[in-house]
């Protein structure tokens, strides 16, 4: 066989055998060829089948177009545009033996002889076309799950985050990194602008407490070819508002087959409302804790102020009882004296705790002579001055109206406390000074700021934290070697705070301390004031009657005594059942009660309640007054529910029967 013939042959073998189909077009469009890839695509034995069949149909292009005239039609314009410009290209649908194929057809006007045929080429991109629609209906779905997530991850507050890790240095701030836009927002950050895509936009932002471990841990992570090592951990972030916020982030890593990271990803999580209660609660158990330690150190401070005055008044008790010498006797009742003021003093602030705690504590306003006031403040501690022979100034304001009205009582009691810690801190030959100015007067309000300094032992800034907090001295050992309760002050800056001033300290370690307090005080006139010769400012009573409801004889005579320079009309009654007798027969006689609550045949609470329930109007109105040791919250509250107006502590402190009367007598 000749290389020519060799040539045909192998040419004809690859036209056979060539995948792609080429159809010959007359020029009036008729099939009259194609290739066995043709043949066997439209469903065709053999060319002469194929030719015989098209002839019997007179059918142009090919045979299923019969039912889709469309696509017919749009093959026959597209053919004649292939013989006007030589060329067309295109994709079609066509429907070859009942099933849908799509084809990439290149159409190829050829000149043969007088005329013209047209080449067909055409790819059956049916497959292809599937696998892309595949694709892309996968594509679709992928960005639709990813939309539902990433909505899902906005609502819950989850900023997600991915890194790929080069070089193996996971922690290079070069290192890419893609944040979600929540991420993003969390931080207060908009875009990648803002907040590039590397490490460093996240660990620039570290806490400087955080940045160390943080990263310590990521690296950890990473670097843990077993994979065993978990990426869990809280640190603070930097926002953007300046504001340093608590999250939470884990990751989890894709590593090679040696185990070497290759990327990581992980979620964000905000706790910091989460992280601030659990700081908040920490918080109150540290100051719970401290609080009962502080109760507990008070309550062993208040055992051994009540317990030593106690032992002295017992012993010289018994000492004056037995003694037959005066002299030694006197002395034994002296001592009794002095550990009882001693003793009334610790009583009296525990009482005066226990009303501040149950929010109990009230002030009365009366007229008084200012310097007068400030001379009984000096006549108490000028004794105790004396015994350390310290140096005490006084300087009053000649600005500082003489009569003003507020509750002096309370103002001697502030101002006592401040002299008695100065004189106790102050070493033997120091300096204490009193100062009392008039600050401005506005209208008939005068402010004045009264200071007590000294020239002791001074404080520290802690010690100055923790001054007028409840239960608690400057420190520890203090009670032990100064003496006291620890509640002084804290009264104090209460009475004050009462009166609508405040109270400050002002101090150098070793070098003294200075508090100082500001009161408004409105200007008083003479008028109505009543002046014993003890100095004690009193108002009179003689046009009101009482019932005092006392049990025990001792205590009605104290009232009594107490009573009888204010010329009050007090009528008595051993108890609750003798009160309601009493009342019920002269309801009218009566301006206030004063009912003894622990009382046999009937107590207090029982009479209280008998009384209002008398069918008469001033049973409803008439005002009772709770005379009681009870002094405690629940004890106060159980008076007011049976139908009591107010309360008064045991022992009774003249000060408060004198706040009681005016209250509710004038």
């Amino acid at each position: 066989m000749d290389r020519s013939r060799e040539a045909d042959d192998l040419m004809k073998h690859m036209t056979e055998s060539n995948p792609q189909m080429n159809i010959l077009f007359d020029d009036s469009f008729m099939v009259i060829d194609c290739n066995p890839a043709a043949l066997r695509f439209m469903g065709f034995k053999s060319k002469e089948n194929m030719l015989t069949v098209l002839a019997a149909r007179n059918a142009r292009i090919m045979p299923d177009f019969r039912s889709h005239e469309w696509a017919s039609t749009m093959m026959i314009d597209r053919l004649t545009t292939a013989v006007k410009e030589g060329l067309k290209k295109f994709s079609i649908e066509l429907i070859i033996n009942d099933v849908m194929r799509t084809l990439d057809v290149e159409l190829k006007r050829i000149p043969y002889k007088d005329s013209f045929v047209t080449m067909g080429y055409l790819y059956d991109m049916t497959e292809v076309h599937d696998r892309e629609n595949e694709l892309i209906r996968a594509r679709k779905q992928n960005e639709l799950q990813l939309m539902k997530m990433n909505l899902m991850v906005k609502a819950a507050k989850i900023g997600l985050w991915d890194m790929e890790v080069v070089k193996k240095n996971p922690t290079n701030p070069a290192n890419p990194f893609v944040y979600s836009d929540e991420f993003r927002h969390m931080l207060g950050y908009e875009n990648e602008t803002d907040f590039p895509g590397v490490l460093g936009s996240w660990s620039e932002l570290l806490h400087p407490e955080d940045k160390e471990r943080t990263l310590e841990a990521f690296k950890n992570h990473l670097s843990d070819k077993t994979g065993q090592t978990p990426y869990n951990i809280e640190y603070r972030l930097l926002k953007k508002n300046g504001e340093y916020t608590y999250f939470r982030t884990s990751g989890e890593t894709v590593r090679d087959l040696d185990g070497n990271a290759i990327r990581v990803a992980g979620a964000l999580v905000d706790i910091t409302e989460t992280k601030n209660i659990l700081l908040d609660s920490e918080k109150q158990r540290i100051a719970a804790e401290a609080a009962n330690k502080a109760k507990s150190s008070f309550l062993s401070t208040m055992s051994h102020e009540i317990r030593t005055p106690m032992n002295a008044i017992i012993g010289m008790t018994t000492i004056g009882k037995k003694s037959s010498d005066m002299k030694k006797a006197h002395d034994a009742f002296e001592k009794i004296d002095g550990a009882s003021k001693h003793l009334l003093g610790v009583i009296n602030d525990i009482l005066d705790m226990s009303k501040i705690e149950a929010d109990m504590f009230s002030l009365s306003a009366i007229s008084f002579e200012f310097e007068n006031m400030i001379q009984k403040v000096t006549d108490v501690i000028n004794f105790r001055v004396d015994e350390r022979h310290q140096n005490f100034y006084i300087n009053t304001d000649k600005e500082i109206p003489r009569v003003l009205i507020g509750d002096d009582q309370r103002l001697i009691q502030v101002i006592t406390n401040l002299l008695s810690n100065a004189v106790k801190f102050t070493p033997d030959l120091g300096t204490i000074r009193l100062d009392s100015t008039l600050l401005s007067k506005e209208d008939d309000i005068c402010n004045l700021q009264i200071s007590v300094e000294d020239t002791g032992i001074g404080l520290t800034d802690e010690q100055k934290e923790r001054m007028f907090k409840k239960f608690e001295q400057a420190e520890i050992g203090t009670s032990r070697k100064y003496g006291g309760t620890g509640l002084g002050l804290s009264i104090s800056k209460r009475i004050v705070e009462l009166m609508g001033g405040e109270i400050w300290v002002e101090s150098e370690y070793g070098k003294g301390s200075k508090f100082i307090f500001t009161v408004p005080l409105k200007r008083g006139s003479d008028e109505n004031v009543l002046q014993l010769p003890d100095g004690i400012t009193l108002d009179n009573f003689a046009d009101y009657s009482i019932l005092l409801v006392e049990d025990v004889e001792i205590n009605r005579e104290i009232v009594l005594a107490l009573l009888e320079p204010t010329e009050l009309n007090v009528d008595c009654a051993v108890n609750g059942a003798h009160a309601l007798s009493m009342f019920n027969s002269t309801p009218e006689k009566y301006d206030m009660i004063f009912m003894d609550v622990q009382m046999p045949e009937m107590d207090g609470h029982e009479a209280t309640s008998a009384i209002r329930a008398l069918p008469i109007a001033r049973a409803k109105t008439i005002p009772i007054i709770a005379m009681t040791a009870n002094v405690f919250r629940d004890d106060i509250e159980k008076c007011l529910r049976v139908g009591m107006n107010d309360h008064i502590g045991k022992p009774l402190d003249f000060n408060d029967v004198m706040g009681k009367l005016r209250t509710y007598l004038k």
